[in-house]
């Protein structure tokens, strides 16, 4: 817990365009659950991330530019003076999160001429971006939240997880979360998490992996740069994970966006509602229409379509 008593301010402008901050400031403002990690308010978007030696800063962002000319302004809220390494490691990271070095011209023009449904919902959402974790192990332990339980009950248990085990960054009388550390998922126990209303299964999971990750045994941030039949390999070794899961982790903590969750219900849901007049779609005709559609962007078309069921109220 800490009160910040100086900040730094920078400007990245640097920003491949098209971008549109507000599209990505509204999908964690949408959820019907309290978002403790990704914060937004007031068209700004506020997120705890650690540095080197495990110090927290306070991220604030908003725009300062355009869709066409974009510029985000950032403060950075720091428990103790910012070196510029942590300033460039701040820059890197925000870039990561935000993907503002994708280029999304490729993909318009690829699903313009293929795909009538996607060509419209990239039209309504240009310059929309997919979100990415800051890191690979917070995308894990979501992923396993989720199996099998709808997104707004999982999103409730993630906040509660958060509560009890994340940390606290204090500034001007505001409590800030930070997602939880390996170390202080490993340190508990199934009966613990059972309180969070997770099954003792998926607590064992948590458990399971954060142990590893503090251990040394498995480093999921070095999966990154692997092939994706190399990755999901690798996941799918540790208990607990599927092929599900890791498709998950790919798309959401390593920005692997030629990769699709096709098992993911309402993904499937939506692929049936858009697709096939709301007949019944198996996770194989998922992910086929995905492959012949949309080829290396089935990633980020599938994040555009759920995008749009979120927009249009499809998915609650």
């Amino acid at each position: 817990m800490t009160d910040s008593v100086s900040h730094e301010r920078m400007q990245i402008s640097d920003i491949t365009p098209p971008f549109d901050f507000s599209k990505f400031v509204w999908l964690y403002g949408s959820y019907k659950y309290p978002e403790l990690v990704d914060v937004v308010e007031d068209g700004r978007y506020y997120r705890v991330v650690y540095l080197e030696g495990g110090r927290k800063a306070l991220l604030v962002l908003e725009s300062a530019g355009t869709i066409e000319q974009p510029v985000l302004s950032v403060d950075v809220y720091p428990e103790d003076a910012l070196s510029t390494d942590d300033l460039s490691f701040i820059r890197s990271k925000i870039r990561w999160m935000l993907g503002l070095d994708e280029d999304l011209t490729g993909f318009y023009d690829y699903v313009s001429s293929r795909d009538p449904v996607l060509s419209r919902l990239v039209e309504r959402f240009r310059g929309l971006r997919a979100p990415a974790t800051p890191t690979v192990f917070e995308a894990v332990v979501h992923a396993l939240v989720e199996q099998q339980i709808s997104f707004n009950f999982a999103g409730k248990i993630k906040s509660r997880l958060v509560e009890a085990y994340g940390e606290i960054f204090e500034l001007d009388g505001h409590r800030f979360h930070a997602f939880p550390r390996p170390e202080r998922l490993a340190g508990a126990t199934p009966e613990e998490l059972r309180r969070l209303q997770l099954s003792r299964r998926k607590g064992e999971y948590i458990i399971g992996v954060a142990s590893k990750v503090v251990a040394g045994e498995f480093d999921f941030e070095k999966l990154v740069s692997l092939p994706n039949e190399l990755v999901i390999e690798k996941i799918i070794e540790l208990r607990g994970l599927g092929k599900w899961t890791a498709e998950m982790i790919m798309v959401r903590g390593m920005r692997k966006l030629d990769a699709i969750p096709a098992d993911d219900i309402a993904l499937r849901r939506l692929i049936s509602h858009y697709y096939f007049g709301d007949a019944k779609v198996s996770a194989g005709q998922a992910r086929s229409l995905a492959e012949e559609r949309w080829g290396k962007y089935r990633g980020y078309a599938a994040f555009y379509l759920m995008y749009g069921g979120r927009r249009d109220g499809f998915l609650k």
